[in-house]
């Protein structure tokens, strides 16, 4: 039985050590290198209508973004958009044209009183456009 409880205490060591080794290698800059697209930090107005046509008569949700990517965003609104919906999504930009574009809600939680940080998912990549000459990397960075 003894030897039993210290062949598993051993298992254990080894996966403990495997787990931390694994944390380690999580840094900021190793989980951005995983994702799909990168982040823009950029403030841009921002309107929300619903998805839908016979829903287009209900009030639009206007905030601004917090950053931009050709897959997503993340934006602060006055008002919670709903988890899963889909809405149409309107830029407004003096620097940038970006097309209107379909998005679904992935998340979304209450920042301060009606302050809400939304994130979005695009349904199709959008192209975030040179602005004078810098593209948007080095004008953003």
């Amino acid at each position: 039985m003894r030897e039993l409880e210290q062949q598993a205490s051993l298992d254990l060591d080894g996966l403990d050590d495997e787990l931390l080794e694994d944390l380690a290698s999580q840094s900021l800059s190793e989980l951005r290198k995983q994702r799909a697209d990168t982040r823009i930090d950029f403030k841009l107005r921002v309107s929300l209508s619903p998805g839908n046509s016979s829903q287009r008569h209900e009030p639009l949700i206007d905030g601004h973004t917090k950053d931009i990517s050709p897959g997503g965003c993340r934006a602060i609104l006055p008002a919670p958009p709903q988890v899963g919906d889909i809405y149409l999504m309107k830029f407004e930009s003096d620097q940038l044209c970006l097309p209107r574009v379909f998005a679904r809600c992935l998340r979304c939680r209450l920042v301060r009183e009606e302050a809400f940080e939304a994130s979005f998912q695009f349904f199709n990549s959008i192209e975030i456009p040179e602005v004078g000459g810098q593209s948007s990397s080095d004008l953003f960075d």
